[in-house]
């Protein structure tokens, strides 16, 4: 089944164009990388697809249900004094367009409860988010985008700025939760060694789209136009 369908889409800030006419699709349960250089659109094209800057022209359809989209930010690391526990962090994923806080029901509460214990995050619970480091507060954000139970998860560099060993470790928490949820996974990547052993399919963005396929090909492509 097809999640998400964009066609012509092009979005533009005044007379600057970011993204022009880019087509493709996504389907349920896709691990799919988006890729380029800086400035090349990708960050313009999630923010479009989530509904964060206007489409300037063409169609974005979902199959979905927005409420069942989640969108997980580059790593900023929080205010050292921020008093916000993790749980109460988490607990802002559950809330929906006609809800406020601070009204939780149980099942919030249950949500939250389950995304602590999908990522192994229990014992951080209490602790401030601004006093955690840059992996944990990235597992705690996680949590929060997984309370909403979602079918897509929308990525922009979950890793920028961590250190090796903890984003090798994110990164296979993101296999996992595609695998075994089957949870539909866009994310934009500066990180070429994980975007080879991670993603099945590659979007390679320089305001068009310049590639469209799986990641084998992708590489291919790559070498061909590294000898031109």
């Amino acid at each position: 089944m097809k999640v998400l369908k964009a066609e012509d889409l092009t979005i533009a800030y005044g007379a600057v164009v970011a993204v022009k006419e880019v087509n493709f699709s996504v389907s349920e349960g896709e691990y799919v990388c988006v890729v380029g250089s800086n400035g090349s659109g990708k960050s313009s094209l999630i923010k479009g697809i989530l509904g964060l800057v206007p489409i300037s022209a063409g169609k974005l359809e979902f199959s979905i249900p927005m409420e069942n989209v989640a969108y997980l930010p580059q790593v900023n690391l929080a205010e050292r004094d921020f008093p916000a526990t993790v749980m109460e962090v988490v607990m802002t994923g559950t809330q929906k367009k006609a809800k406020r806080l601070p009204f939780y029901s149980k099942k919030d509460v249950e949500a939250a409860e389950r995304a602590l214990d999908t990522l192994h995050i229990q014992d951080l619970r209490n602790k401030r988010i601004g006093q955690l480091s840059g992996g944990q507060q990235q597992r705690a954000l996680l949590a929060r985008a997984l309370c909403r139970e979602p079918k897509m998860l929308i990525l922009d560099e979950p890793c920028a700025g961590l250190d090796p060993n903890i984003t090798q470790e994110f990164y296979s928490m993101l296999s996992d939760l595609n695998y075994t949820k089957g949870i539909t996974l866009i994310m934009v990547s500066h990180d070429m060694d994980q975007v080879k052993k991670n993603a099945k399919r590659v979007l390679e963005i320089n305001q068009t789209l310049k590639f469209d396929g799986h990641v084998d090909d992708w590489l291919a492509f790559r070498r061909e136009e590294d000898e031109i």
